[in-house]
């Protein structure tokens, strides 16, 4: 198994480097392909609907404003891109290709995130997106929900702190459920290059060192040697004790499951899934 594309959304914004060097360095093991995709919003849509009419003046100054804001951040990721590959030593090229080390290409298109990331995550092996924030804009929000539950794509969440390596040592949060089952099992290709493996449950009842010992034999039928811990969670809620444990023991990448729970039950902004996707504190790799 392998990761051959990999996906950014990049907007111009100074998290755009987290994102690149975190998806650079997941295609390291693979050699693969990273595309950065800039998606430009129309400037029309920054005139107002409704409210007192608008001369044809304002309008237009409107459109230009948002024109040209779209401009300068398409710019902006652009160069932000270009220093990346410089220091990383990633050869920038024209259109996706295979080749015996890590490539990246720019890509634009026009639309909104959430429907461009419809038509272009279909086709990646991998999207990787900043930490996402309630008071982030809310296209990127809806571009993850959507990425995650709805094109059923593997995601990677980049900490705020550029990982050297990603999949070195890895952590895998285990609760017996249907999402955790499929982040483990799309997760395999990185699983497969790890110099080392933690199954990591939280303590919740009598059976969960049970099923993460279920995990281990089937990973050794895949070949691989993983371990197992059953974690206390005291006073901290299940996200923090899996992000802080792994980071502690070194991991440079968490596999977790992502909306376990139905989307009428549980919001973004409620739950394991939300600590985790704003507060990463290493890469975590998750699948709905």
């Amino acid at each position: 198994m392998s990761v051959v594309k990999i996906l950014v959304p990049v907007s111009g914004a100074g998290r755009d480097r987290f994102a690149l060097a975190t998806a650079f360095a997941a295609a390291k093991p693979f050699n693969a392909h990273v595309v950065a995709l800039f998606v430009h919003a129309d400037p029309r849509e920054a005139v107002p609907c409704g409210g007192l009419p608008l001369s044809p003046d304002i309008v237009q100054d409107l459109i230009d404003t948002a024109a040209a804001l779209e401009k300068a951040s398409a710019k902006a990721a652009r160069m932000t891109l270009a220093t990346l590959a410089a220091e990383a030593g990633i050869r920038i090229v024209a259109a996706p290709q295979t080749s015996g080390a890590v490539t990246v290409s720019y890509d634009e298109v026009s639309g909104h995130l959430p429907r461009a990331l419809d038509r272009e995550a279909l086709l990646a092996d991998l999207v990787v997106f900043p930490p996402i924030r309630e008071t982030d804009d809310p296209e990127i929000q809806e571009g993850f929900i959507r990425t995650l539950t709805k094109l059923e794509r593997p995601v990677l969440l980049s900490a705020e702190k550029p990982p050297e390596t990603v999949g070195r040592k890895v952590a895998v949060g285990w609760d017996g459920g249907v999402a955790c089952a499929h982040a483990l099992m799309s997760a395999l290709p990185y699983l497969e290059k790890a110099e080392a493996i933690e199954i990591l449950t939280v303590q919740n009842g009598a059976a969960e060192g049970r099923d993460a010992e279920s995990v281990v034999s089937y990973l050794a039928l895949q070949g691989l040697c993983g371990s197992r811990r059953v974690l206390e969670r005291g006073e901290r809620s299940v996200a923090e004790v899996l992000l802080e444990t792994a980071a502690d023991d070194g991991c440079d990448l968490l596999v977790a499951g992502g909306y376990g729970h139905s989307r009428l039950m549980q919001s973004i902004f409620g739950g394991v899934t939300e600590h985790i996707v704003s507060h990463p504190k290493i890469p975590v790799f998750m699948m709905h």
